[in-house]
């Protein structure tokens, strides 16, 4: 009995520090697979670092986060074509399609340190699929970890996918909700209006480089085209989010960038719906966690609404 609870034990550390060393990659399996079993009217969520920001799942009595970081629009569709076939026609009752007004210029096979990164160590793993990047190389979730037998990195993946799914939300114990900016331990509050201007700037005019990429932006009108007809075809109400940003990240970005999200909205011969929360001054900086993401408090106020907007 002893021997059983030491072998337990040392599975239960290793599936531990497995989670740890790809919890991005299992965390989006995990939501993947918590789509298969969705009842009837669920919800889902799709988008970048801004709807696991942005969004509070709990809001809904069934509702699913496939966001990631930096994703795209060509992987909001991806994750939502896998959830929704996975789950069945009729389980998905609307999705959220949350967006940056950058988004619309975004092609992550196209950038270098994003394929390295994001599309090996999470993408293409998951669908095999790394869109414009023609030699693609898949990252081992196991490097590092020697010679490990089969039956036990199998038991390791499932125990941590498993421990991701009951936890349901991407912030937990295990990765804590915290800034993509040194604030020096202080909320975004506590910054002083000076230091909010500079860091609005400064990252207001990172995403504006994203202008000049013309030609992922029509190759991205064509995919949102195809997104959108797929969740029609499917019954799945799509809703576009562009969640609240701070004053100080607003007065920087381009007015071209700003009148994106509503160009691909023309294009498409659906109706969408659209929400975007920067249109009025709902929103204190205690909602905001740093220039352009939310804080828990202010992913409430969102999640609230727009369950007043849209139901359960």
């Amino acid at each position: 009995m002893s021997e059983k609870r030491d072998l337990n034990d040392i599975l239960s550390r290793l599936a531990d520090q497995f989670l740890l060393r790809n919890y991005d990659y299992l965390y989006l399996r995990a939501m993947l697979d918590k789509c298969a079993s969705a009842p009837e009217g669920s919800t889902l969520i799709v988008g970048s670092s801004h709807a696991l920001n942005g969004i509070q799942e709990s809001a809904w009595h069934y509702a699913v986060n496939c966001s990631m970081d930096s994703q795209d629009i060509y992987y909001d569709y991806a994750c939502a074509r896998r959830a929704v076939l996975s789950a069945g026609k009729g389980r998905f009752e609307k999705c959220f399609i949350v967006m940056g007004y950058y988004i619309a210029y975004q092609d992550l096979s196209r950038s270098t340190v994003s394929r390295e990164t994001v599309i090996s160590n999470i993408y293409y793993p998951i669908f095999r699929d790394a869109r414009h990047w023609a030699s693609p190389t898949g990252h081992d979730p196991w490097d590092g970890f020697g010679d490990i037998p089969e039956p036990i990195k199998t038991a390791c993946e499932q125990a941590a996918v498993q421990k991701i799914r009951e936890c349901g939300t991407y912030y937990t114990s295990i990765r804590p909700r915290g800034t993509y900016f040194d604030l020096k331990g202080r909320a975004w509050a506590q910054v002083s209006p000076g230091e909010r201007r500079s860091m609005g700037q400064v990252r207001a005019e990172s995403h504006n480089k994203s202008y000049r990429h013309k030609e992922s932006f029509e190759e991205n009108k064509g995919v949102f085209q195809e997104f959108i007809r797929f969740l029609y075809e499917h019954d799945v109400m799509p809703i576009v989010v562009v969640t609240p940003f701070t004053p100080e990240y607003n007065r920087y970005i381009l007015p071209e960038m700003k009148a994106a999200v509503p160009a691909l909205l023309d294009y498409v011969a659906e109706d969408v719906h659209y929400v975007d929360f920067n249109q009025g001054d709902l929103f204190t900086p205690e909602d905001f966690m740093d220039t352009d993401h939310l804080s828990a408090q202010g992913a409430e106020k969102v999640s609230k609404i727009l369950v007043e907007l849209f139901g359960q």
